[in-house]
């Protein structure tokens, strides 16, 4: 392959393992590096989502922003919800007629199946499970300063706050009955990122809440969720029956029975896969609302310098290690990290946010790339910050996060000493 690009006639740009790519007008940026051991049927798939996905995040970046459950996607994957949901609450009419009209062996069975394909809203503890809940008498600067972003968002507090010791990113949901709001922060990104990156990750966060999107994915999780279960249900064994030592009619039953099956759990996933192509779209188009939220919160600046973060998170990967002073973890990864992102000139950055670009373009994606996603920011106009921390603020953030960043300085030290 030449070593300029035909249509802008500049360098190429390189990495390791990826097929080069014009920086200036994205030429063969829609290549993927090609998968070693992976059948026809596999790549050619994969090839089909990727630049499928490829050119639906450069649509999305480029067009107007259009708010998520306003379309015919959201009414059918909520119609089909309302189907999945209206089929277990007949059939639990139907079990509880037959416990009393008979036969009640029946009523039970059917009983088994209505529990079986129930409607779940998620339980708190399982959600925050391997979590560390985050009170606000144990971090009262952290939780004023998460009021103060949800002030300025109009978004309403989370109930419950979470950390994760591992988790290079950060997430909101609700669970349970009473559909309580949680928010859950990973510590090494919180070690990668600045005060004013960090407002604006709460912003992007609390951009959610706003815009009720744990509240449109409940109404779409039967559809979401579904036909997944019931194509992992029927997936057939592999053990063939000649290997079971089967003979004769028991061998052709079980063969066919397991040919059968796997022709629906096919089907099912099919539809699986269709169904979670219009979901993601859906996921896609909420991760865009959430980041104009970002930016009106703690402005244009910011919001680049998270995604700019979120993309390099790559070349931090080594400085969050157990190598590191016992009691000072979170501050010598912050002070390495920040010392990284001031000798690099920025190219290296701007290389692997376009990559991105290529590394995460997937119809089945909830998140447009992080490439796409800065292309967007880049377009809004320049905004101050409405929330800011003080120095005194973010010292005492940082004390209130650090006993969490030992617990990872640990566990990666036990890792390297093995």
């Amino acid at each position: 392959m030449t070593d300029t690009c035909p249509a802008c006639a500049v360098p190429l740009a390189v990495e390791e393992d990826q097929p080069p790519w014009c920086e200036r007008c994205e030429w063969n940026l829609d290549a993927l590096a090609p998968l070693e051991r992976a059948t026809w049927f596999y790549r050619s798939i994969r090839t089909r989502d990727h630049r499928a996905g490829f050119r639906a995040d450069r649509l999305l970046a480029t067009g107007e922003p259009v708010r998520p459950g306003r379309g015919r996607a959201f009414v059918l994957l909520v119609g089909i919800s309302a189907v999945l949901v209206a089929v277990p609450a007949a059939t639990l009419l139907a079990a509880l007629w037959l416990l009393i009209a008979g036969p009640v062996a029946l009523g039970l069975l059917l009983l088994v199946v209505v529990l079986a394909v129930r409607p779940r809203l998620g339980r708190v503890k399982k959600v925050l499970k391997g979590h560390y809940r985050l009170a606000p008498d144990r971090a009262p600067a952290l939780h004023a300063l998460i009021e103060r972003v949800a002030t300025a968002a109009g978004a309403p507090r989370p109930d419950l706050v979470g950390v994760d010791a591992d988790l290079w990113g950060a997430w909101t949901t609700v669970a349970g009955v009473r559909q309580r709001r949680i928010l859950v922060l990973g510590i090494p990104l919180v070690a990668s990122i600045d005060r004013a990156e960090l407002i604006a990750l709460l912003g992007h966060e609390f951009g959610h809440f706003v815009n009720r999107d744990s509240w449109r994915r409940t109404l779409t999780r039967p559809a979401r969720v579904t036909f997944g279960h019931i194509a992992s249900g029927l997936r057939p064994s592999r053990v063939s029956g000649f290997e079971r030592e089967f003979l004769g009619l028991y061998l052709i039953v079980y063969e066919l029975w397991r040919l059968l099956t796997g022709l629906l759990s096919w089907l099912f996933f099919a539809v699986h896969a269709a169904i979670s192509v219009v979901a993601a779209r859906e996921d896609r188009r909420a991760e865009q609302q959430a980041d104009l939220l970002a930016v009106r919160v703690a402005g244009r600046t910011a919001t680049l310098g998270l995604l700019d973060a979120t993309a390099s998170l790559p070349l931090y990967r080594g400085v969050v290690s157990g190598a590191t002073r016992k009691g000072y973890a979170l501050r010598d990864w912050q002070e390495r990290i920040t010392q990284n992102r001031a000798r690099n000139d920025g190219v290296q950055t701007a290389r692997l946010r376009q990559l991105t670009i290529r590394t995460e373009a997937s119809l089945f994606s909830s998140h447009p790339s992080t490439g796409r996603r800065h292309q967007f920011v880049s377009t809004l106009a320049s905004t101050p910050a409405t929330v800011t921390v003080s120095d005194a603020e973010w010292a005492t953030i940082v004390r209130e996060l650090a006993p969490y960043a030992e617990v990872l300085r640990n566990e990666l030290a036990e890792q390297y000493e093995m």
